[in-house]
């Protein structure tokens, strides 16, 4: 009987053991999880439909040259613009999300004669993230201007702190006239698959 109970009390203190090290283990996971949720995509907590951000972006920093050898007229009279590097300031805000970088694009255009047509632009975000300048999005956008007042979709997947995450963004020229700054509406989504 001793040796029975003996057995019991050797279980019993295994398992109490073996709980206080699982929950150990289980916070440190937990903090290592909040931790990544932070760098990743703060406040969309995973769920499906993401998180709603807001902002705004320009080209003060490297603004658009619309002269060769950016942009040249076709035999047809259209204006094409290929490879014009733009380059500004982003901010955007949503439960949980702050982001304060630069934007960059590497801008495309057949415009008619009315300056209108399909525009096409690889975008890339970049923010200083733990004191150095890193890429924090990649993707492209593809919309339309009419007079040269723009709207496009921005698509850009996450590198960095926020991979595994997608940005999609509404991007509308703040107009008329051409201001070259914008307004953004958009959805930030984590994990893959979104």
């Amino acid at each position: 009987m001793n040796d029975k109970f003996d057995e019991l009390t050797k279980n019993l203190a295994q398992s109490v053991t073996r709980r206080a090290v699982l929950k150990k283990f289980g916070i440190g996971l937990l903090g290592i999880a909040l931790v990544a949720g932070t760098l990743s995509v703060t406040g969309a907590g995973g769920d499906q439909g993401g998180t709603a951000v807001t902002g705004h972006s320009d080209w003060t920093i490297v603004p658009a040259a619309i002269a060769p050898p950016f942009v040249f007229s076709g035999t047809d009279g259209n204006l094409y613009v290929r490879h014009l590097p733009l380059v500004g300031r982003i901010t955007l805000a949503g439960v949980g999300v702050s982001i304060d970088g630069k934007i960059s694009a590497d801008f495309n255009g057949d415009l008619d004669g009315t300056y209108s047509g399909p525009v096409w632009a690889p975008v890339t975000l970049t923010a200083i993230v733990n004191g150095s300048n890193v890429v924090i999005f990649e993707g492209n956008a593809l919309g339309t201007t009419v007079a040269l007042v723009s709207k496009a979709t921005i698509k850009l997947n996450g590198r960095g702190p926020y991979e595994g995450a997608r940005l999609v963004l509404q991007l509308t020229e703040i107009g008329p006239g051409n201001t070259d700054t914008y307004t953004l509406k958009g959805t930030l989504t984590s994990g893959s698959g979104n």
